[in-house]
C-alpha cells in the first residue's frame, strides 16, 4: 500500500464502503451486503450468473433497471453517501471519479461513429479543449489499451473491429477520466490471454501509481487469485466467502465456493480419450423424418471423406472502402479437422479465428483457396448442395441472447431449422424437438417459455439443442462459453463431450481459452495474424509448444499457480 493510501486509511475514510446493502425488485435479491475498498486495493466479486454481482455494483453507480432499488443499507464514495446524492451529484461523479468497463461493447459503443471520436466526446467532457491535445491522448489512451496503429484506427468504426479490439475501446474511454475507482464488469471475458494479460497490467500499473482502487467483477477464477488482494464470493445475492485469493481458492471453506474451484479449468492436460461412434447412424439412432434429400443431390451419393473437414490454403483479403487498405485476415491456412473429433483453433483477437468459422458456414467467401466440408466445396453454387452443406455444419455463437429470437418460443425457436429444411411432418417435428431438448437436459416444460425466462446456461444450451436438431455432422462454436460462469461452462464443456462420445458429433471449437482447450479439445491449431504458428494433438501443444507465439500464450494463463494445486 502507497504512503497516500496509508494516510487515507488512518484517517478512516474509505475509497468504497458498502453496509447492510438491500436491493429489491418485487422481492429482495441482495441481502445484507457489505464490504470496504481502500485507496489502491484491488477487490475481486466472483459468483455464478444470478449471484448479484451486477446487482451490486448497479447499486454503487445508481443504475439499477427498472423498478430495482435500494431498500436498505448505505453505499459511501469517500464518505458520501450515494445512496441518498441526487442524480445531478452521480452523473458528476461516474466517469471522472467512478468509471465503468462494461462487458458488452457492441451495446455500449455508437455504430455509427468513429471510435476516437467517441474517446474524444469523453475527454472533452472532462475538460480537455484543445484539438491537437485531444488527439494526441486519443491515440495515447488506445495504445495503452492495446489497439496497434492507433493512429489510423482511431478513424475506424466499431463494425471494424474484432469483439476483442471493441473492449479495449470501451477501456479506453473508462481511463480517459483519469479515475480514482474503476469498476470493472466482466471486462476480459472476451479477450485472449495475451491481450487479457496486457490489459490487466495496466490497470495494475494505474493501481500501483495512482492509488486506483479497482473493483473487479469476473466469473474467471484465475484473474481473480492473480489480479486482485481480496475475494468475496457471491451466491444468492449475500456474500458466503471473503479473504486473500491464495486462502479463498487454495483452502475454500464454503462448500458453493469449493464447487466454484473444483469446476475451474485448469491449463494441465488430463482429458481422456474420446469414445467415437465407429458407424454413425443418424445422431439420435436413426432419422424418423426419413428424408432421402439428406444423402444424395441430383440423384448421386454425397461425397465422403476420411476427415470432417478440409482447409487447404485458405486466403482472405478485406478491402477497407475509401481507404484503398487491404487487410490480409487470413494467409495460406491449411488444416484438417478429424471425424469425430474436437478441433480446436485457438490464438489472440484479430487472429483469423472467426473468419475461418465464416468460411466454414458458407457466410463468406474467401479470396483464395478452398474448404472441403465431407469432400464438398463449401462454395458450391448449386441450390441442392448448398442446402446439404447448411445441414452438414451448424454454428453456436458466443452468446445465446443474441442469438436467439426474443419474441419466439423456445419451441420454436429449436424446431426452425426443421421448418427451413422441411423436414418431417408437423408430428414429426414436434417428436424430434422433445427428443433433441432432452439430449441438451433439459425439461419439456421450457417450450412454452422465451429466453428472457432462463438463464445464460440454459439459453446457451437451447442454441446447442437448434444447431443438433437437424442432425449436423460438425458443429462450430465460435467462443461458446467464454461468456459463461465457470459452474455453467463446466455444465456445457460437460454436455459437448456427451455429445461427441454418444453422438459422433465432429467439433470445430474457436476459441481464447486454453484452460478449455486442454479439457475439451483432441487436436488444436495455434493462429496468429492470419496464419498457423503450430498444430498437433492437444497433449503435444499444451505440454511441448514448439512455437514461442504459442509458449507466450500459455506463459499469459492467468492464475494456473492457484487453481491447478
Amino acid at each position: 500500500m502507497n504512503e497516500q493510501a496509508n494516510a487515507d486509511r488512518a484517517g478512516d475514510e474509505f475509497v468504497l464502503e458498502v453496509s447492510g446493502l438491500e436491493v429489491s425488485y418485487e422481492t429482495p435479491v441482495l441481502h445484507d451486503v457489505g464490504f470496504t475498498l481502500e485507496p489502491g486495493e484491488r477487490l475481486a466479486l466472483v459468483g455464478q450468473s444470478g449471484s448479484g454481482k451486477s446487482t451490486t455494483i448497479g447499486a454503487v453507480l445508481g443504475l439499477l433497471p427498472g423498478a430495482g432499488h435500494v431498500s436498505s443499507g448505505s453505499v459511501k464514495y469517500r464518505g458520501e453517501d450515494l445512496v441518498r446524492a441526487d442524480r445531478q451529484r452521480l452523473q458528476s461523479l461516474r466517469g471522472r471519479s467512478i468509471a465503468l468497463v462494461p462487458q458488452d461493447p457492441m451495446a455500449s459503443l455508437n455504430p455509427s461513429m468513429r471510435v476516437g471520436d467517441q474517446i474524444a466526446d469523453a475527454l472533452r467532457t472532462y475538460g480537455m479543449k484543445e484539438t491537437a491535445e485531444v488527439t494526441r491522448n486519443v491515440v495515447r489512451l488506445m495504445t495503452e489499451a492495446g489497439i496497434p496503429d492507433a493512429e489510423a484506427r482511431r478513424r475506424s468504426y466499431p463494425h471494424e473491429f474484432s469483439g476483442g479490439m471493441r473492449q479495449r475501446i470501451l477501456i479506453a474511454i473508462a481511463l480517459s477520466g483519469e479515475p480514482d475507482l474503476i469498476i470493472a464488469d466482466e471486462p476480459t471475458s472476451a479477450l485472449d490471454v495475451t491481450v487479457q494479460k496486457q490489459i490487466l497490467d495496466h490497470l495494475a500499473d494505474l493501481v500501483a501509481e495512482r492509488g486506483t482502487s479497482l473493483l473487479f467483477v469476473t466469473h474467471d477464477l484465475g484473474v481473480a487469485g492473480e489480479r486482485t488482494d481480496t475475494i468475496l464470493v457471491m451466491h444468492e445475492g449475500r456474500v458466503v466467502e471473503r479473504g486473500a485469493p491464495e486462502q479463498v481458492l487454495g483452502d475454500p471453506q464454503h462448500e458453493y465456493t469449493k464447487a466454484l474451484v473444483k469446476a475451474a479449468p485448469s491449463i494441465v492436460f488430463e482429458r481422456p480419450a474420446a469414445t467415437v461412434a465407429e458407424v454413425r447412424q443418424g445422431a439420435f439412432g436413426g432419422d424418423p423424418t426419413n428424408d432421402a434429400g439428406r444423402e444424395e443431390s441430383s440423384g448421386e451419393a454425397a461425397a465422403t471423406s476420411a476427415n470432417v473437414l478440409e482447409v487447404n490454403d485458405l486466403h482472405k483479403v478485406y478491402r477497407l472502402r475509401g481507404r484503398g487498405r487491404e487487410v490480409y485476415a487470413l494467409k495460406g491456412v491449411s488444416f484438417t479437422a478429424k471425424r469425430g473429433k474436437t478441433t480446436a483453433v485457438i490464438g489472440e483477437s484479430g487472429s483469423g479465428k472467426s473468419t475461418i468459422a465464416k468460411i466454414v458456414l458458407g457466410l463468406e467467401k474467401a479470396t483464395s483457396g478452398e474448404v472441403l466440408a465431407d469432400g464438398r466445396n463449401v462454395d458450391a453454387t448449386s441450390r441442392a448442395e448448398r442446402s446439404i452443406l447448411r445441414r452438414f455444419s451448424q454454428p453456436v455463437f458466443q452468446d445465446p441472447f443474441s442469438s436467439l429470437n426474443p419474441m419466439w418460443s423456445i419451441e420454436r425457436i429449436i424446431r426452425e431449422p426443421l421448418d427451413v429444411f422441411a423436414i418431417g411432418t408437423r408430428r414429426q417435428r414436434t417428436a424430434k424437438v422433445r427428443e433433441v431438448l432432452d439430449h441438451v437436459a433439459l425439461p419439456e416444460s421450457m417450450l412454452e417459455r422465451r429466453p428472457a425466462d432462463l438463464s445464460g446456461g440454459q439459453r446457451q444450451r437451447i442454441a446447442i439443442a437448434r444447431a443438433l436438431i437437424s442432425e449436423p455432422e460438425l458443429l462450430i462454436c465460435d467462443e461458446a462459453v467464454s461468456a459463461l460462469d465457470v459452474l455453467v461452462q463446466e455444465q456445457i464443456l460437460d454436455l459437448l463431450r456427451d455429445l461427441q462420445s454418444g453422438l459422433g458429433v465432429s467439433c470445430l471449437f474457436i476459441t481464447h481459452d486454453l484452460a478449455v482447450v486442454a479439457n475439451l479439445a483432441d487436436d488444436v491449431v495455434v493462429m496468429k495474424s492470419g496464419e498457423i504458428v503450430e498444430s498437433g494433438p492437444t497433449r503435444d501443444v499444451i505440454d511441448r509448444p514448439s512455437a514461442v507465439y504459442t509458449q507466450k500464450l500459455l506463459a499469459a494463463v492467468p492464475g494456473s499457480g492457484l487453481l491447478n494445486v
